[in-house]
């Protein structure tokens, strides 16, 4: 997944969420890229880094909620399938749940990849997770989060 930062408008963010099903009922976990919470002056052990979450099916794509431990963020996610030759590209938008300052991002568009079950490929990404600039991003992913355009 890509998104721009919430704490640094100049950054971007590049994760990794494991989404898996459960019965009828679809969850994600991850971990933030240990670099992000240095850089941020956060706990790195992974219990501070895991997050959780939920999806639900929407009429024309898929919201999710995540938070971390102790709900100490969370997130709103809601993506819909964008048009791409594998039909692996989900494209939406993310707001985190805090309260509203004139200074911070809110709410950004946003980008995941279905990386299928390539161990590779899995494991390349897992190694990318972290803060980066416009440049590191994928070129797919930098069209779909259209930076220069303002999120309405």
């Amino acid at each position: 997944m890509s998104r721009r930062s919430f704490t640094d408008d100049t950054k971007f963010i590049q994760g990794l969420i494991y989404v898996f099903r459960q019965g009828d009922y679809t969850f994600v976990r991850g971990y933030e890229a240990r670099k992000a919470m240095a850089d941020l002056g956060l706990g790195m052990n992974s219990a501070s880094r895991e997050f959780r979450g939920f999806a639900m099916k929407q009429e024309d794509g898929v919201a999710i909620m995540i938070s971390r431990r102790g709900a100490n963020t969370g997130t709103f996610n809601f993506l819909t399938r964008a048009v791409s030759f594998q039909y692996n590209f989900f494209e939406g938008y993310v707001t985190r749940t805090s309260r509203e300052r004139t200074m911070s991002v809110r709410v950004t568009r946003l980008v995941f990849e279905h990386l299928g079950v390539d161990r590779d490929k899995v494991m390349r990404a897992a190694r990318g997770t972290s803060f980066c600039g416009l440049d590191d991003l994928q070129p797919f992913h930098r069209r779909l989060l259209r930076p220069a355009e303002p999120f309405r």
